[in-house]
């Protein structure tokens, strides 16, 4: 990646693959007063490898790529690591980090992939062969950090208890421990935006496994931040996402989880809904707002202190006519089935990039990118060059007055001299120097 960023205050455990611990004052469950990105932060799902030639990719999480558990350990004892071979390798050329999930049991140790395997040393075997061959592939770190679980409060990836999944936490973490100890362990993944899905982390959260803490036994937790598709009159956006993950820091507080452990936003895009096959299309957006979507989120999650964000996703296709057609999302990094055709909106995340080149820090507000009483958003970020503020505001068009103005961007990157701005969903940058 063009940019070298760090993100101040993130565990450094967790930037290096060692362990966490509490003490090490992290970004994701605090008020910071200034925030330094790193280029992991910038993640995508991407299993085409199409977006390396066209963005620059901090992060990769592989998951709906072909590389399942039940994927790879085609039968007992017998892994099929091609395409992950494919993947990995794909990312090292690219200066890419990877975060594989190790989610779904083969039919040979289970009656279902989203039901625990019959015997957890099954499991654990698995565990230890792609950690085995992946903490040095070709010569360097082949994947940095593992994820026990996809979504383990949605019934389509885990149907066990939260006792049987954080039974498995600690079988990575035990492997981890023993194979590869400079890899993070990631805990499942979850869905948050109802409260029933809230309530299954909180029994998550709490359980004890051996006499130990659950959250001993991981480095980083992860969530899917996809908030509801509408709110009202509204489609739901990147503000709407940062509500639920101040809701699910909640939870973890309340589950006794320190503040030392770093949040991963897993999956994040707009518009999905829930219901049957047939009702799932997202409703278009118009590419004017797609943009927005895709600023807004990195900076909002940037100044909220998540440590990585995973888009979802670069390379999504059509879904079959029988579900709808359409996209399960909203906000498109490509044209689906066209990768090559990289979108404004998939533009925008280098843009969020560049933007995000510096110290992101608190103007007076005491956290980065407050919102003032008329709702607009303001990120300070400082760079060697000058200051770049951020404005926007989601829901109405208002007037900013700068001051010491040098020059307005746009999302493109274009600037021209300015003393004031009007400034609406799409943030915009003023640099001062």
């Amino acid at each position: 990646m063009a940019i070298s960023l760090t993100l101040l205050l993130s565990l450094a455990a967790v930037e290096t693959g060692s362990r966490a611990t509490p003490a090490s004052a992290d970004a994701s469950r605090r008020t910071l007063a200034v925030v330094r990105v790193p280029p992991a932060f910038f993640g995508l799902h991407d299993g085409s490898m199409a977006a390396y030639d066209r963005l620059d990719v901090g992060s990769v999480r592989l998951w709906d790529v072909g590389v399942q558990w039940s994927q790879v350990e085609t039968s007992p004892g017998v892994y099929d690591w091609r395409r992950l071979d494919t993947l990995v390798s794909a990312a090292q050329a690219h200066g890419t980090e990877v975060t594989l999930v190790l989610a779904m049991t083969p039919s040979f140790d289970g009656p279902a992939a989203n039901l625990p395997p019959t015997d957890l040393a099954d499991y654990a075997a698995y565990v230890r062969a792609v950690m085995s061959r992946y903490r040095d592939f070709d010569g360097s770190r082949g994947i940095a950090a593992y994820q026990v679980w996809n979504e383990g409060n949605v019934a389509t990836f885990w149907q066990g208890t939260p006792a049987e999944l954080a039974t498995m936490t600690r079988v990575v973490d035990r492997v981890r421990d023993q194979v590869d100890p400079g890899a993070t362990v990631l805990a499942p993944s979850f869905a948050v935006r109802y409260v029933g899905e809230r309530r299954w982390i909180r029994r998550y959260e709490s359980r004890t496994v051996g006499g130990t803490p659950v959250w001993k036994n991981y480095d980083a937790s992860g969530f899917s931040l996809y908030p509801k598709a509408r709110y009202g009159d509204r489609p739901g956006g990147p503000e709407d996402a940062m509500r639920l993950l101040a809701k699910v820091r909640g939870v973890l507080d309340r589950a006794g989880v320190p503040h030392g452990k770093p949040v991963w936003a897993t999956e994040i895009n707009y518009g999905l809904k829930s219901g049957p096959p047939g009702q799932l299309t997202a409703d278009p957006i118009s590419q004017r707002r797609q943009v927005a979507n895709v600023l807004r989120t990195y900076l909002l999650g940037a100044a909220r202190g998540l440590a990585r964000l995973f888009w979802y996703r670069y390379d999504w296709n059509t879904i079959s006519p029988a579900q709808g057609g359409g996209t399960l999302g909203n906000t498109l990094l490509t044209t689906p089935g066209q990768w090559d055709d990289v979108t404004r909106a998939g533009r925008a995340l280098t843009t969020a990039e560049n933007w995000l080149h510096g110290r992101l820090v608190d103007a007076g507000a005491r956290r980065p990118c407050a919102r003032d009483r008329r709702g607009t958003f303001t990120c300070v970020v400082r760079y060697a060059g000058g200051t770049r503020t951020i404005y926007w505001n989601p829901r109405r068009t208002v007037t900013v007055v700068v001051r010491h103005v040098a020059a307005r961007q746009a999302e493109r990157g274009r600037a021209t001299r300015i003393s004031r701005v009007r400034v609406g969903f799409r943030p915009v940058a003023v640099v001062t120097r």
